[in-house]
């Protein structure tokens, strides 16, 4: 539904927040093997979100990752832009270029609802909400 670059994102975003804090940080290398995620490729994934203020880092061998004062209440759908611009909700279900309500494809409408369903989740929900629920181990991060 949403691409690898967005779950990965977030997924990161939440072991930042829940592992690199109170002093702590979180290396590369230990979030790339905790998430499964290619290590080459969440680096640059963590490059983006530390330049747009998700979280904070310092270079060196003491240094990593690390949530400041935004990380907990990042909304989902700036990560999403993050990651993915906001074109994602105004695209054709059917990649039709010219699908709007006025000339609409045979799915317009019933995809509608299921796309109001998700900018309606992802502006609601915050990092800190989902690693509280992580946290608590109603949900997880990996396998």
């Amino acid at each position: 539904m949403f691409s690898k670059t967005f779950g990965y994102a977030l997924r990161a975003t939440v072991y930042v927040a829940l592992h690199g804090k109170d002093g702590k940080k979180v290396s590369l290398q230990e979030a790339s093997e905790a998430l499964s995620i290619p290590h080459h490729f969440l680096g640059k994934i963590m490059q983006d979100l530390v330049k747009h203020g998700i979280f904070d880092s310092i270079k060196g061998p003491n240094g990593g990752f690390y949530g400041n004062a935004v990380t907990l209440q990042s909304l989902l759908i700036d990560i999403l832009k993050i990651t993915d611009g906001s074109l994602i909700f105004d695209q054709c279900a059917l990649g039709i270029k010219r699908c709007n309500a006025a000339h609409p494809c045979p799915l317009h409408d019933d995809f509608a609802g299921c796309r109001n369903g998700m900018i309606q989740a992802l502006t609601v929900k915050t990092v800190g909400m989902l690693a509280e629920e992580v946290a608590e181990g109603t949900s997880f991060l990996a396998r």
